[in-house]
């Protein structure tokens, strides 16, 4: 059984604690600067993200995920409750912290993926695609908004491309004038590790 903390170990533990609090949060914010900071001097290629079309989206499609996390999480507290109880409370705040700091060690490399997968993208042959539905989208905390578009891939391009009805969102001006079943011709690339990304598209006559 261990000695009870006295209150001078506990002043001195404090400013630790706060740090190891409040250090990943901030270098997150810091690395969101430097990559903010690198794309104003450095602007890179357009590349647009081209997505399996996703038709009419579930409004209560949330509710499952949602309550899923709830109950992990009322698992989780039942857990550290009882190691609580059985006198495992550092054991308990070692276990937070580290979740915590790979928590945000996950969201850093989240933010570099983004970036460094557009540096190796791979180009392919041009697709060409019908325009069948287009609608304007407002900018929200998850994008810039822009002109969204659902796209029918045409002839051998739809074997090629897994998924032949694809939507593509687009924040160039010159796309909000586009009409329905208009062609166009895509250059398109491969990402580094993953995804499909539009590099310049035209219109064909």
């Amino acid at each position: 059984m261990t000695a009870p903390t006295t209150a001078p170990e506990r002043a001195r533990a404090a400013p630790q604690l706060l740090w190891l609090l409040w250090a990943p949060p901030l270098a997150l914010v810091a690395l969101r600067w430097v990559l903010d900071w690198q794309a104003e001097r450095h602007p890179s290629a357009p590349a647009w993200r081209l997505q399996p079309f996703v038709g009419t989206q579930d409004p209560w499609a949330w509710v499952a995920p949602l309550a899923g996390a709830l109950v992990a999480l009322a698992l989780l507290a039942l857990l550290l409750r009882a190691l609580l109880r059985r006198g495992q409370g550092r054991w308990v705040r070692r276990g937070l912290l580290a979740a915590w700091w790979l928590v945000c060690a996950l969201g850093a490399a989240a933010q570099l993926l983004g970036p460094l997968n557009l540096r190796g993208l791979q180009p392919q042959a041009p697709l060409q695609a019908e325009i069948v539905g287009r609608h304007v989208q407002a900018p929200s905390l998850r994008s810039t908004g822009g002109t969204l578009l659902v796209l029918r891939l045409a002839g051998q391009d739809a074997q090629d491309v897994p998924g032949s009805l694809v939507q593509l969102l687009l924040d160039d001006p010159a796309a909000a004038a586009l009409p329905v079943h208009q062609q166009l011709q895509l250059q398109w690339a491969l990402g580094r590790w993953q995804g499909r990304y539009v590099t310049a598209w035209q219109p064909l006559s």
